[in-house]
């Protein structure tokens, strides 16, 4: 009986980190539709000179998508503690390399992660551990995925910097050479 009882349930646990990591934290009918605007929201101060270089900024003060110094930005809502998003994190990370090897992409493009429901230490753990290379912003109060309306993570939303979502995709990249496309094309028309 002890011994059904566990692999039930490990079988339980399989399913449920096999499935995207759903959230009620927000409900639009029909988020991310090509051409929508970006809710306005403000991410938190950059902690590092890397972080203020890489995103073009200024100055180390809590900014928004449109001071971003990039003809696209793709962010990545997710979470720490969300088993698709670990398993879709080296698949960011390797977007994020092959923008930064091709000059024209690297200065245009650049890849940030809200990580909603996260604490710093909890951020600091996941990007250690998976070496990510692209900035994390903490959302803990969930403000900014409230606004964004994402029921799901990982999401993934490539904005141009005056905040016009280009298209958007819930779930983990099963297709990165075809995102790659999609992205080049993009990148192109700007």
């Amino acid at each position: 009986m002890k011994k059904r009882f566990l692999t039930s349930l490990q079988l339980l646990i399989c399913l449920l980190c096999a499935l995207p990591c759903s959230a009620v934290y927000g409900s639009q009918d029909q988020p991310f539709l090509a051409g929508s605007q970006l809710p306005r929201f403000t991410l938190p101060a950059p902690e590092s000179q890397q972080i203020l270089s890489y995103l073009g900024l200024k100055t180390t003060a809590p900014f928004t998508i449109s001071q971003i110094g990039a003809t696209l930005v793709f962010i990545e809502v997710l979470s720490a503690l969300c088993p698709a998003c670990l398993a879709n994190t080296p698949v960011v990370n390797r977007l994020y390399q092959v923008i930064q090897k091709e000059a024209a992409l690297a200065r245009d493009v650049k890849i940030i992660g809200i990580c909603i429901g996260d604490s710093k230490t909890q951020i600091d753990a996941f990007k250690k551990s998976f070496r990510v290379p692209f900035p994390l912003f903490p959302d803990a109060n969930l403000a900014i995925a409230k606004a964004l309306g994402v029921m799901e993570t990982p999401t993934m939303i490539p904005a141009t910097p005056s905040g016009k979502m280009l298209w958007g995709h819930s779930g983990m990249i099963r297709d990165f050479d075809g995102l790659l496309k999609v992205l080049r094309d993009n990148h192109k028309k700007r």
